[in-house]
Protein backbone atom coordinates (compact mmCIF):
# COMPACT_ATOMS: atom_id res chain seq x y z
CA UNK A 1 0.00 0.00 0.00
CA UNK A 2 1.46 3.85 0.76
CA UNK A 3 3.98 3.27 2.74
CA UNK A 4 5.36 0.37 0.82
CA UNK A 5 5.48 2.20 -2.42
CA UNK A 6 7.32 5.04 -0.16
CA UNK A 7 10.04 2.90 0.95
CA UNK A 8 10.22 0.90 -1.99
CA UNK A 9 11.16 4.68 -4.41
CA UNK A 10 13.91 5.13 -1.22
CA UNK A 11 15.01 1.80 -1.91
CA UNK A 12 15.35 2.33 -5.65
CA UNK A 13 16.29 6.23 -6.29
CA UNK A 14 19.04 6.03 -3.45
CA UNK A 15 21.76 4.88 -5.42
CA UNK A 16 21.95 7.55 -7.82
CA UNK A 17 22.75 10.02 -4.77
CA UNK A 18 25.54 8.13 -3.39
CA UNK A 19 23.37 5.05 -0.55
CA UNK A 20 23.17 1.94 -1.19
CA UNK A 21 20.43 0.57 0.90
CA UNK A 22 19.70 -2.89 2.47
CA UNK A 23 16.42 -3.75 3.13
CA UNK A 24 15.92 -5.66 6.54
CA UNK A 25 12.06 -6.52 7.12
CA UNK A 26 9.51 -9.73 7.78
CA UNK A 27 8.87 -12.73 5.05
CA UNK A 28 5.22 -12.78 3.42
CA UNK A 29 2.47 -12.43 5.92
CA UNK A 30 -1.57 -12.55 5.89
CA UNK A 31 -3.15 -9.06 4.91
CA UNK A 32 -5.86 -8.11 3.02
CA UNK A 33 -3.73 -6.48 0.15
CA UNK A 34 -0.69 -7.84 -2.04
CA UNK A 35 1.40 -6.47 -4.81
CA UNK A 36 4.49 -8.26 -5.76
CA UNK A 37 5.00 -5.67 -8.67
CA UNK A 38 7.45 -3.17 -6.58
CA UNK A 39 10.03 -6.16 -6.72
CA UNK A 40 10.70 -5.44 -10.24
CA UNK A 41 12.15 -2.29 -9.10
CA UNK A 42 14.56 -3.68 -6.86
CA UNK A 43 16.40 -6.58 -8.46
CA UNK A 44 19.78 -4.60 -7.59
CA UNK A 45 18.49 -3.85 -3.56
CA UNK A 46 19.68 -6.58 -1.21
CA UNK A 47 16.02 -7.51 1.26
CA UNK A 48 17.10 -9.70 4.16
CA UNK A 49 13.00 -10.96 5.13
CA UNK A 50 13.02 -12.75 8.48
CA UNK A 51 10.58 -14.80 10.78
CA UNK A 52 8.17 -13.10 13.16
CA UNK A 53 5.86 -13.53 16.18
CA UNK A 54 3.24 -11.58 15.10
CA UNK A 55 -0.17 -12.87 14.46
CA UNK A 56 0.06 -12.02 10.31
CA UNK A 57 3.36 -14.29 10.17
CA UNK A 58 1.87 -16.54 12.75
CA UNK A 59 -1.28 -17.69 10.30
CA UNK A 60 0.77 -16.77 7.08
CA UNK A 61 3.09 -19.71 8.41
CA UNK A 62 0.66 -22.39 9.42
CA UNK A 63 -2.25 -21.39 6.46
CA UNK A 64 0.14 -21.52 3.83
CA UNK A 65 0.91 -19.22 0.68
CA UNK A 66 -3.25 -18.56 -0.40
CA UNK A 67 -3.66 -17.42 3.28
CA UNK A 68 -0.87 -14.96 2.85
CA UNK A 69 -2.10 -13.59 -1.36
CA UNK A 70 -4.68 -11.26 0.56
CA UNK A 71 -7.52 -14.23 0.50
CA UNK A 72 -8.65 -13.25 4.36
CA UNK A 73 -11.16 -10.47 3.99
CA UNK A 74 -14.35 -12.82 4.44
CA UNK A 75 -15.07 -16.10 6.06
CA UNK A 76 -14.20 -17.88 9.22
CA UNK A 77 -10.29 -17.08 8.62
CA UNK A 78 -11.21 -13.23 8.57
CA UNK A 79 -12.84 -13.40 11.67
CA UNK A 80 -10.34 -15.37 13.83
CA UNK A 81 -7.76 -12.96 12.34
CA UNK A 82 -10.10 -10.11 13.62
CA UNK A 83 -11.10 -10.91 16.67
CA UNK A 84 -7.23 -12.54 17.30
CA UNK A 85 -5.54 -8.86 16.52
CA UNK A 86 -7.92 -7.39 18.91
CA UNK A 87 -6.85 -9.03 21.55
CA UNK A 88 -3.22 -8.65 20.95
CA UNK A 89 -3.05 -5.54 20.09
CA UNK A 90 -5.13 -4.31 23.48
CA UNK A 91 -2.11 -5.87 25.42
CA UNK A 92 0.88 -5.25 23.41
CA UNK A 93 2.36 -1.60 23.01
CA UNK A 94 2.64 0.28 20.36
CA UNK A 95 1.70 -2.89 17.92
CA UNK A 96 1.94 -6.36 17.37
CA UNK A 97 4.85 -5.82 14.98
CA UNK A 98 6.87 -5.27 18.18
CA UNK A 99 6.83 -9.09 18.31
CA UNK A 100 8.91 -9.16 14.82
CA UNK A 101 11.96 -7.82 16.94
CA UNK A 102 11.94 -11.00 18.54
CA UNK A 103 13.01 -13.00 15.17
CA UNK A 104 14.79 -9.84 13.30
CA UNK A 105 17.45 -9.57 16.15
CA UNK A 106 19.86 -12.04 14.94
CA UNK A 107 19.91 -11.41 11.49
CA UNK A 108 20.31 -7.49 12.19
CA UNK A 109 23.17 -8.34 14.68
CA UNK A 110 24.65 -10.29 11.29
CA UNK A 111 24.50 -7.42 9.33
CA UNK A 112 25.82 -4.82 11.03
CA UNK A 113 28.71 -7.26 12.56
CA UNK A 114 29.46 -8.20 8.81
CA UNK A 115 29.10 -4.69 6.60
CA UNK A 116 29.84 -1.62 7.17
CA UNK A 117 26.78 0.20 7.50
CA UNK A 118 26.77 4.13 8.01
CA UNK A 119 23.27 4.95 8.64
CA UNK A 120 19.80 3.22 10.17
CA UNK A 121 16.52 4.39 8.81
CA UNK A 122 13.39 2.96 10.08
CA UNK A 123 10.08 3.81 8.73
CA UNK A 124 6.81 3.88 10.64
CA UNK A 125 4.04 2.60 11.36
CA UNK A 126 4.45 -0.16 12.69
CA UNK A 127 6.10 2.46 15.16
CA UNK A 128 7.78 -0.45 16.96
CA UNK A 129 10.61 -0.40 13.75
CA UNK A 130 11.88 2.78 15.62
CA UNK A 131 12.05 1.27 18.39
CA UNK A 132 14.00 -1.37 17.25
CA UNK A 133 16.06 0.74 15.30
CA UNK A 134 16.78 2.73 18.38
CA UNK A 135 18.21 -0.24 20.21
CA UNK A 136 20.35 -1.13 17.32
CA UNK A 137 21.84 2.41 16.82
CA UNK A 138 22.40 2.97 20.17
CA UNK A 139 24.24 -0.44 20.37
CA UNK A 140 26.63 0.06 17.27
CA UNK A 141 26.94 3.86 17.47
CA UNK A 142 25.58 4.73 14.42
CA UNK A 143 23.40 7.53 12.61
CA UNK A 144 19.23 6.80 12.82
CA UNK A 145 17.08 8.60 10.92
CA UNK A 146 13.02 8.06 11.91
CA UNK A 147 10.50 8.44 9.53
CA UNK A 148 6.81 9.23 10.51
CA UNK A 149 4.51 8.30 7.78
CA UNK A 150 1.67 8.55 9.90
CA UNK A 151 0.98 9.93 13.84
CA UNK A 152 2.21 8.20 16.42
CA UNK A 153 1.08 9.15 19.79
CA UNK A 154 -2.79 10.34 19.46
CA UNK A 155 -2.59 9.39 15.37
CA UNK A 156 -5.00 8.76 12.96
CA UNK A 157 -4.20 4.99 12.36
CA UNK A 158 -3.05 4.46 15.88
CA UNK A 159 -5.29 2.28 18.47
CA UNK A 160 -5.63 3.80 21.46
CA UNK A 161 -7.88 2.10 23.70
CA UNK A 162 -7.16 3.87 26.73
CA UNK A 163 -5.96 6.69 28.14
CA UNK A 164 -2.42 4.41 29.50
CA UNK A 165 -2.06 3.38 26.15
CA UNK A 166 -2.25 6.86 24.99
CA UNK A 167 0.47 7.58 28.13
CA UNK A 168 2.75 5.01 27.14
CA UNK A 169 2.97 5.58 22.94
CA UNK A 170 3.33 9.43 23.82
CA UNK A 171 6.42 8.56 25.98
CA UNK A 172 8.08 5.85 23.71
CA UNK A 173 7.26 8.45 20.88
CA UNK A 174 9.20 11.18 22.50
CA UNK A 175 12.22 9.17 23.90
CA UNK A 176 12.18 7.97 19.54
CA UNK A 177 12.12 11.54 18.30
CA UNK A 178 14.58 12.68 21.48
CA UNK A 179 17.16 10.07 20.61
CA UNK A 180 16.92 9.75 16.63
CA UNK A 181 19.73 11.75 14.83
CA UNK A 182 16.93 13.04 12.31
CA UNK A 183 12.89 12.88 11.94
CA UNK A 184 11.21 12.82 8.69
CA UNK A 185 8.00 13.23 8.06
CA UNK A 186 4.98 12.97 5.32
CA UNK A 187 3.40 16.31 5.90
CA UNK A 188 3.88 19.98 7.66
CA UNK A 189 1.19 19.39 10.09
CA UNK A 190 3.01 15.51 11.39
CA UNK A 191 5.89 17.98 11.60
CA UNK A 192 4.39 20.83 13.80
CA UNK A 193 2.72 17.69 16.10
CA UNK A 194 6.41 16.36 16.69
CA UNK A 195 8.01 19.56 17.16
CA UNK A 196 5.89 19.57 20.12
CA UNK A 197 7.52 16.58 21.60
CA UNK A 198 10.59 17.83 20.80
CA UNK A 199 11.46 21.20 18.80
CA UNK A 200 13.89 19.62 17.11
CA UNK A 201 15.43 19.24 13.58
CA UNK A 202 12.86 17.96 11.39
CA UNK A 203 12.07 17.48 7.56
CA UNK A 204 8.92 16.86 5.84
CA UNK A 205 9.37 14.72 2.92
CA UNK A 206 6.23 14.20 1.02
CA UNK A 207 5.08 11.06 -0.42
CA UNK A 208 4.50 10.92 -4.21
CA UNK A 209 4.45 10.03 -7.46
CA UNK A 210 6.49 7.77 -10.25
CA UNK A 211 6.56 9.57 -13.27
CA UNK A 212 7.34 6.61 -15.62
CA UNK A 213 3.99 5.57 -14.56
CA UNK A 214 2.16 8.29 -15.29
CA UNK A 215 2.46 8.15 -19.54
CA UNK A 216 -0.98 6.28 -20.19
CA UNK A 217 -2.40 9.06 -22.61
CA UNK A 218 -6.27 10.14 -21.65
CA UNK A 219 -8.87 8.84 -24.19
CA UNK A 220 -12.37 10.27 -24.53
CA UNK A 221 -15.65 7.37 -23.76
CA UNK A 222 -18.97 7.80 -24.54
CA UNK A 223 -19.48 7.51 -20.80
CA UNK A 224 -18.56 9.71 -17.89
CA UNK A 225 -16.27 7.94 -16.30
CA UNK A 226 -15.79 8.48 -12.33
CA UNK A 227 -13.34 6.82 -10.50
CA UNK A 228 -12.62 6.58 -6.55
CA UNK A 229 -8.91 5.08 -5.33
CA UNK A 230 -8.15 4.00 -2.52
CA UNK A 231 -9.22 1.52 0.62
CA UNK A 232 -12.64 2.49 2.29
CA UNK A 233 -12.83 2.45 5.87
CA UNK A 234 -12.70 4.47 8.54
CA UNK A 235 -11.75 7.81 6.93
CA UNK A 236 -13.31 6.82 3.34
CA UNK A 237 -17.26 6.46 4.11
CA UNK A 238 -19.35 6.20 1.01
CA UNK A 239 -22.73 6.68 2.01
CA UNK A 240 -23.48 10.60 0.96
CA UNK A 241 -21.19 10.25 -2.18
CA UNK A 242 -23.58 7.14 -3.23
CA UNK A 243 -26.42 9.07 -2.14
CA UNK A 244 -25.12 11.93 -4.62
CA UNK A 245 -24.52 9.64 -7.13
CA UNK A 246 -28.34 8.28 -6.78
CA UNK A 247 -29.51 11.57 -7.50
CA UNK A 248 -27.27 12.10 -10.15
CA UNK A 249 -28.54 8.80 -12.02
CA UNK A 250 -31.80 9.90 -11.87
CA UNK A 251 -30.63 12.83 -13.56
CA UNK A 252 -28.91 11.14 -16.41
CA UNK A 253 -29.77 7.69 -16.46
CA UNK A 254 -27.58 4.73 -16.70
CA UNK A 255 -26.20 5.04 -19.96
CA UNK A 256 -24.43 8.46 -18.92
CA UNK A 257 -22.33 7.58 -16.62
CA UNK A 258 -19.86 4.66 -15.04
CA UNK A 259 -18.36 4.85 -11.38
CA UNK A 260 -15.54 2.05 -10.56
CA UNK A 261 -14.19 1.95 -7.13
CA UNK A 262 -10.32 0.41 -6.79
CA UNK A 263 -9.20 -0.75 -3.42
CA UNK A 264 -9.69 -3.45 -0.51
CA UNK A 265 -13.43 -2.70 1.57
CA UNK A 266 -12.54 -2.74 4.90
CA UNK A 267 -16.02 -2.75 6.25
CA UNK A 268 -17.08 -5.57 4.01
CA UNK A 269 -20.39 -3.38 3.38
CA UNK A 270 -19.65 -1.41 0.03
CA UNK A 271 -21.57 -4.05 -2.34
CA UNK A 272 -24.75 -3.96 -0.11
CA UNK A 273 -24.55 0.12 0.28
CA UNK A 274 -23.96 -0.17 -3.48
CA UNK A 275 -26.82 -2.56 -3.68
CA UNK A 276 -29.30 -0.66 -1.57
CA UNK A 277 -28.95 2.62 -3.05
CA UNK A 278 -30.00 1.28 -6.70
CA UNK A 279 -26.44 1.49 -8.43
CA UNK A 280 -25.31 -1.83 -9.48
CA UNK A 281 -25.99 -1.04 -12.99
CA UNK A 282 -23.70 2.02 -13.14
CA UNK A 283 -21.21 0.88 -9.91
CA UNK A 284 -18.12 -1.88 -9.95
CA UNK A 285 -15.71 -2.62 -7.04
CA UNK A 286 -12.81 -3.70 -8.89
CA UNK A 287 -10.96 -4.54 -5.24
CA UNK A 288 -7.42 -4.31 -5.02
CA UNK A 289 -5.29 -3.97 -7.89
CA UNK A 290 -1.54 -3.68 -8.71
CA UNK A 291 0.24 -0.08 -8.19
CA UNK A 292 0.49 0.12 -12.03
CA UNK A 293 -2.88 -1.35 -12.96
CA UNK A 294 -3.49 1.35 -10.40
CA UNK A 295 -1.72 4.73 -11.91
CA UNK A 296 -3.07 3.20 -15.59
CA UNK A 297 -6.64 3.57 -14.10
CA UNK A 298 -6.21 7.28 -13.11
CA UNK A 299 -5.09 8.44 -16.34
CA UNK A 300 -8.12 7.41 -18.29
CA UNK A 301 -10.71 8.49 -16.15
CA UNK A 302 -12.84 11.65 -16.55
CA UNK A 303 -13.62 12.35 -13.32
CA UNK A 304 -11.46 11.29 -9.80
CA UNK A 305 -13.24 11.37 -6.77
CA UNK A 306 -11.25 11.72 -3.15
CA UNK A 307 -13.18 10.83 -0.12
CA UNK A 308 -11.80 11.82 3.63
CA UNK A 309 -14.34 11.75 5.92
CA UNK A 310 -14.86 11.22 9.90
CA UNK A 311 -12.35 13.47 11.85
CA UNK A 312 -8.60 13.08 10.48
CA UNK A 313 -6.09 15.52 11.82
CA UNK A 314 -5.55 18.43 9.65
CA UNK A 315 -2.29 17.29 8.73
CA UNK A 316 -4.00 14.15 7.37
CA UNK A 317 -2.43 13.51 3.46
CA UNK A 318 -3.45 9.84 2.44
CA UNK A 319 -0.87 8.73 0.02
CA UNK A 320 -2.58 8.92 -2.94
CA UNK A 321 -2.71 12.38 -3.48
CA UNK A 322 0.24 12.94 -5.53
CA UNK A 323 -0.91 10.34 -8.12
CA UNK A 324 -4.47 11.92 -8.12
CA UNK A 325 -2.21 15.24 -9.31
CA UNK A 326 0.27 13.43 -11.39
CA UNK A 327 -2.81 12.49 -13.58
CA UNK A 328 -3.52 15.78 -14.59
CA UNK A 329 -7.51 14.35 -14.16
CA UNK A 330 -10.29 16.89 -12.40
CA UNK A 331 -10.65 15.78 -8.88
CA UNK A 332 -13.69 16.34 -6.42
CA UNK A 333 -12.64 16.26 -2.92
CA UNK A 334 -15.48 15.11 -1.22
CA UNK A 335 -13.60 16.40 2.29
CA UNK A 336 -12.48 18.56 4.76
CA UNK A 337 -9.79 20.84 4.40
CA UNK A 338 -7.21 18.41 5.21
CA UNK A 339 -3.57 19.60 4.33
CA UNK A 340 -3.88 16.60 1.09
CA UNK A 341 -7.05 18.90 0.34
CA UNK A 342 -4.78 21.90 0.36
CA UNK A 343 -2.51 20.49 -2.29
CA UNK A 344 -5.31 19.55 -4.89
CA UNK A 345 -6.64 23.07 -4.53
CA UNK A 346 -2.70 24.25 -5.23
CA UNK A 347 -2.70 22.11 -8.19
CA UNK A 348 -5.64 23.72 -9.54
CA UNK A 349 -7.32 20.38 -10.59
CA UNK A 350 -9.59 20.17 -7.99
CA UNK A 351 -13.07 21.57 -6.39
CA UNK A 352 -13.72 20.85 -2.72
CA UNK A 353 -17.48 19.81 -1.51
CA UNK A 354 -18.15 19.42 2.38
CA UNK A 355 -18.79 15.37 3.03
CA UNK A 356 -21.66 15.71 5.02
CA UNK A 357 -23.52 17.59 2.10
CA UNK A 358 -25.33 15.27 -0.42
CA UNK A 359 -26.96 18.62 -2.36
CA UNK A 360 -23.66 19.96 -2.57
CA UNK A 361 -21.91 16.73 -4.11
CA UNK A 362 -24.58 16.13 -6.66
CA UNK A 363 -24.07 19.66 -7.45
CA UNK A 364 -20.46 18.96 -7.90
CA UNK A 365 -20.92 15.76 -10.06
CA UNK A 366 -23.26 17.68 -12.42
CA UNK A 367 -20.86 20.55 -12.83
CA UNK A 368 -18.02 18.34 -14.10
CA UNK A 369 -19.61 15.75 -16.25
CA UNK A 370 -21.07 19.56 -17.97
CA UNK A 371 -17.74 20.61 -18.26
CA UNK A 372 -16.26 16.87 -19.64
CA UNK A 373 -19.26 17.27 -22.62
CA UNK A 374 -18.11 21.18 -23.34
CA UNK A 375 -14.64 19.73 -23.38
CA UNK A 376 -13.20 22.56 -21.21
CA UNK A 377 -9.83 22.24 -20.94
CA UNK A 378 -7.40 22.00 -17.46
CA UNK A 379 -5.36 24.46 -15.54
CA UNK A 380 -2.59 22.24 -14.41
CA UNK A 381 0.31 24.02 -11.99
CA UNK A 382 2.73 21.64 -13.76
CA UNK A 383 5.86 23.03 -11.78
CA UNK A 384 4.02 22.67 -8.04
CA UNK A 385 3.14 18.84 -9.38
CA UNK A 386 6.41 18.32 -10.56
CA UNK A 387 7.76 19.18 -7.21
CA UNK A 388 6.87 15.71 -6.32
CA UNK A 389 8.34 13.37 -8.44
CA UNK A 390 9.59 10.54 -6.47
CA UNK A 391 13.48 11.12 -7.41
CA UNK A 392 13.08 14.76 -6.41
CA UNK A 393 12.00 13.45 -2.78
CA UNK A 394 14.39 10.83 -2.51
CA UNK A 395 17.38 13.46 -3.67
CA UNK A 396 16.02 15.86 -0.98
CA UNK A 397 16.16 12.50 1.76
CA UNK A 398 19.65 11.98 0.44
CA UNK A 399 20.54 14.69 1.60
CA UNK A 400 19.56 14.24 5.28
CA UNK A 401 21.47 11.20 5.19
CA UNK A 402 24.39 12.60 3.80
CA UNK A 403 23.70 15.57 6.89
CA UNK A 404 23.42 13.16 9.53
CA UNK A 405 26.70 11.01 8.88
CA UNK A 406 28.66 14.34 8.51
Amino acid sequence: MGGTQRIASFAEHLPKYGWQPHILTVKDIVYHAYDETPLTRLASVSITRTESLDPNRLLARFLGPTASKGNVQSGRLHFIKKIALRCINFFIVPDNKVLWTLKASKPAKLLLESKQFDCILSSGPPHSSHLFAMKLARKYRLPWVADFRDGWASGDFQPNSTWLHRKIDAYLQQKVIQSASHVITVSSGLEEAIKKFENKKVTTITNGYDATLFQTPYEDTALFQILHVGSVGNFVQVDNFLQSAQLFKKEKGNNAFRIRFIGADLTGKLAEKISAAGLSAVVEHAGYLSHAAVTAALQKADLLVYIVSGNPSTGFIPGKTFEYLASGRPILAIAQKIEGVQLLLQGRVTQQVNPEDVESIHKALRSFYDAYHKKQPMKLDLNFIQGFERKKLVEKLAAVLDAVVR
